[in-house]
């Protein structure tokens, strides 16, 4: 026999995970409608962004290259 499901345990963890997709896809489709006219650079990583593309010794000319 199948143990009975308590329903607010399972509300409760359905809608936290909701809340997070319906967010996440929020925030997709106005980055998609609100792109900026922009000239493109170099692709950003998800979280880290450009970070890695950083020279670590001189992070100055990194910074200058990307200004330009």
């Amino acid at each position: 026999m199948v143990p009975p499901v308590d329903v607010r345990l399972t509300i409760l963890s359905v809608l936290p995970v909701s809340f997070v997709v319906i967010t996440a896809l929020k925030k997709f489709i106005e980055k998609k409608q609100n792109r900026p006219s922009l000239p493109p650079g170099p692709p950003p990583l998800p979280l880290l962004g450009n970070i890695l593309n950083i020279n670590i010794n001189e992070p100055w000319l990194t910074y200058t290259e990307w200004r330009a």
